[in-house]
């Protein structure tokens, strides 16, 4: 029997038993860990502590034959002020979770991911200007992902099958127009730090967003069309 604790954020949680789930963390020391949740179905346990991409301490006990290690206590580390009650900030919350569990694998070793998603929550919930946040976010991640767009000298579209700016438009289909090509390259020049310089038309910014979530695509066979897509195009504003 191994007992211990660790820091995380909830990536997802699913049913285990009747009272029982399972919850699977990023953390920073041991990639992306699963963990079983004895009673985690109960709000007397947990409370809102287990939301998406919450951030957590888990006390937990493993015993030698078992893959999943056992949560005992689990603690929030970061009180969130401003998501719980924008319905906008948790649109693009519940994005972010859906495009991580959707490009995360399992026991990858990331602690740039780690501390990447952890300041992204929180500088979302201090955040007065998020029209840019959620396609930010999405050109930040491939850093941490090893997908980064290079840029040629003059690229002019944005290839996305090669994953780089070209001076010419390919031959192939999956490339992103002049337009909205200027705009991923201007935001890539950008920190996903609360203070979103430039200011975009709505129809402008959801191509950006498209474009980059096509890219994704090529990049992951099995992402997955994303039900918070909705969310954020309820909410998306001028």
């Amino acid at each position: 029997m191994h007992a211990g604790t660790i820091e995380g954020i909830v990536l997802q949680k699913t049913d285990y038993s009747d009272t029982g789930i399972i919850v699977r963390l990023l953390t920073e020391s041991e990639g992306v860990k699963s963990f079983i949740f004895p009673g985690g179905k109960s709000k007397k346990k947990h409370g809102n502590t287990l939301i998406p991409l919450s951030l957590v301490c888990v006390s937990y006990t493993q015993k030698s034959n078992h893959n999943l290690a056992s949560i005992r206590e689990i603690e929030p580390l970061l009180v969130l002020r401003d998501i719980p009650f924008n319905p906008y900030k948790s649109g693009i919350l519940f994005f972010m979770n859906e495009v991580l569990n959707n490009t995360v694998k399992e026991q990858e070793d990331n602690e740039g991911l780690y501390h990447f998603v952890k300041g992204a929550v929180a500088i979302l919930d201090l955040s007065t200007n998020t029209r840019n946040f959620p396609v930010l976010f999405l050109i930040q991640l491939t850093h941490y992902l090893g997908f980064y767009p290079k840029i040629n000298e003059g690229g002019r579209y944005f290839d996305l099958r090669e994953g780089i700016f070209v001076k010419h438009h390919p031959s192939h289909p999956a490339y992103v127009s002049e337009e909205t090509s200027r705009v991923i390259m201007q935001l890539m020049t950008c920190k996903l730090d609360g203070s979103d310089p430039y200011q975009y038309p709505l129809a402008m910014r959801r191509k950006a967003l498209y474009e980059m979530l096509n890219y994704y695509r090529m990049l992951f066979d099995h992402f997955k069309d994303l039900e918070s897509l909705h969310v954020l195009e309820a909410t998306f504003h001028d």
